[in-house]
């Protein structure tokens, strides 16, 4: 019953119309679910109760599932992999816990945990594999992705000079990371697909963003703003493609946020309930795409 009214609950905050400061109720939510005693709970108790208590959990676990139809075709490789992940989350319940397991989780069997849980959860992982592949241009300039060389130093001295040498062409940048005391380990010398969220300053990022041709030394070296950090910095490419930055732009904390966000505006997500509007808006701001 609870999976039910989750479904309910679902379905009225995004078909129903009207203000977003308004509160959701069910049509029959006066009907009685439960009575013990004098005491009677009926599907607006369990209802208000969802909002209260997990309701963002469940509309996003809906709204999910309902993206990935969308967007996610089942192929054989999934079914697979979500019938392993599923093998071994059996395997660590027990065989003789497992009916008792998906009884108590809402289940009526293995298939339907299968579809609407492995499996459901394997589809999602390939949701922001799939909004980097079609939306890689735009995703390329709001991180400004680069390909770097990068020496690092605590010594604005060494950073000097490995910038000169580096500049007359008598050391590479890996060569300076291999020959240098005081280096850090921060960056290896190696060729390094780096993004503006890479933890480099932004004075630094700016002056790498101003350089338009590949294989390009930065003039001077650079240097963080409390002077702790010295960088001598090669640009090698200012067009990254994608097949090349895909693992960088999949590794970024904030990447898989802006995908769910981007199939929520996509499917016009709405929130009309103010008790759920907030705690979206609380736990998870950048679904709240309806303000955008």
């Amino acid at each position: 019953m609870k999976k039910l009214l989750t479904v309910c609950a679902f379905a009225l905050l995004v078909t129903l119309s009207g203000c977003k400061d308004a509160t959701t109720s069910l049509s029959d939510g006066n009907d009685a679910l439960i009575t013990v005693g004098n005491t009677t709970i009926t599907k607006n108790d369990v209802y208000t109760g969802l909002k209260s208590e997990n309701g963002v959990t469940a509309i996003i676990s809906k709204l999910t599932a309902y993206i990935v139809d969308q967007e996610v075709p089942v192929t054989d490789e999934m079914m697979s992999e979500a019938q392993s992940t599923m093998q071994s989350f059996k395997d660590t319940v027990g065989e003789e816990n497992w009916s008792t397991f998906l009884s108590s989780m809402g289940y009526e069997n293995e298939q339907q945990y299968l579809e609407e849980r492995a499996l459901l959860s394997v589809r999602a992982s390939q949701l922001t594999s799939k909004y980097i592949t079609d939306n890689y241009d735009e995703i390329k300039e709001n991180y400004q992705i680069r390909k770097l060389r990068i020496f690092q130093t605590t010594d604005s001295s060494i950073a000097a000079e490995v910038q000169e040498k580096v500049k007359n062409g008598e050391l590479t940048i890996e060569e300076a990371v291999n020959q240098y005391d005081s280096v850090t380990t921060t960056y290896d010398g190696s060729e390094q697909i780096l993004t503006n969220a890479s933890g480099l300053g932004s004075d630094i990022w700016e002056n790498i963003m101003a350089v338009t041709e590949d294989n390009t030394l930065l003039d001077l070296y650079q240097y963080s703003s409390d002077l702790s950090n010295f960088y001598v910095i090669e640009v090698v490419s200012v067009d990254v493609p994608l097949e090349e930055a895909q693992s960088t732009i999949e590794g970024l904390s904030t990447i898989a946020d802006d995908a769910f966000a981007y199939y929520l505006k996509k499917y016009n997500f709405t929130v009309y309930d103010i008790d759920l509007y907030n705690g979206i808006q609380s736990q998870e701001p950048s679904y709240i795409v309806q303000d955008n």
